[in-house]
């Protein structure tokens, strides 16, 4: 098998203030990924395009502030690029606002979550075997979003879930999206709590703060990410 290329559309900016301790998502995602091939990043939010869906062999879409669900601006055009690297047979893998995105782009349904914010680390399980984990097995990441994945698209298999977020992970042959933030490890996280906060509210923050007393598998979920963008599928 080729080295295969890995293309990071981004689809938002690091807030004031952190991008003098890390450099941007992109660096966070190239640390993450860089194992599997190389890596290069579009800023998709701020008109960076690749020149076509062939660029890449595996896209991945990036979290964003943005809502997943509007139709119109560069969030539409991100749709419609997804659609056609599915239809090209390239791989797509979808972290948080990616996911979502994952999902509408292939006839999912997304919304303004009616349970609020999900901030920190929240109960959430293997509904079935996938890559390291266990069906049932507990599956710990950094979540920030109040977006979410209501009504799946045709032919993405959930694999993880809980009461908060019933769609957090999905997979199917040559895709695989999830919810949380495997990409943040908790030094991010903690400096990025704070502004999440002023949206989210100071309970919720202060529940985030004290979820981070858990163990979280971000450096386990990073390796399936990995695998899953050097084309290994993970069910």
């Amino acid at each position: 098998m080729s080295t295969p290329r890995i293309g990071v559309l981004l689809c938002d900016d690091l807030h004031e203030g952190l991008d003098t301790a890390w450099p941007s998502y992109g660096a966070l995602f190239g640390a993450m990924l860089g194992d599997a091939g190389p890596v290069r990043s579009w800023r998709f939010h701020a008109g960076e395009r690749p020149e076509s869906v062939t660029e890449a062999d595996c896209w991945v879409i990036s979290g964003s502030r943005a809502d997943a669900w509007a139709h119109t601006g560069w969030v539409g055009e991100l749709r419609e690029f997804v659609a056609a690297a599915r239809d090209a047979g390239q791989r797509l893998l979808g972290v948080c606002f990616g996911h979502q995105i994952v999902h509408a782009a292939l006839g999912g349904r997304v919304a303004r979550s009616p349970q609020g914010w999900g901030l920190g680390i929240y109960p959430v399980a293997a509904t079935r075997a996938f890559g390291p984990w266990a069906a049932g097995e507990a599956l710990a990441l950094l979540s920030v979003h109040q977006d979410q994945v209501l009504e799946p698209a045709p032919g993405l298999e959930g694999i993880a879930a809980g009461a908060f977020c019933p769609h957090y992970a999905s997979a199917a042959p040559g895709v695989l999206t999830v919810q949380g933030h495997p990409e943040f490890d908790r030094d991010f996280f903690t400096a990025l709590l704070p502004r999440a906060g002023e949206k989210a509210g100071a309970e919720v923050e202060r529940r985030a703060r004290a979820s981070l007393d858990q163990h979280d598998d971000h450096a386990r979920f990073g390796a399936l990410l990995r695998d899953f963008a050097a084309g290994h599928d993970v069910i």
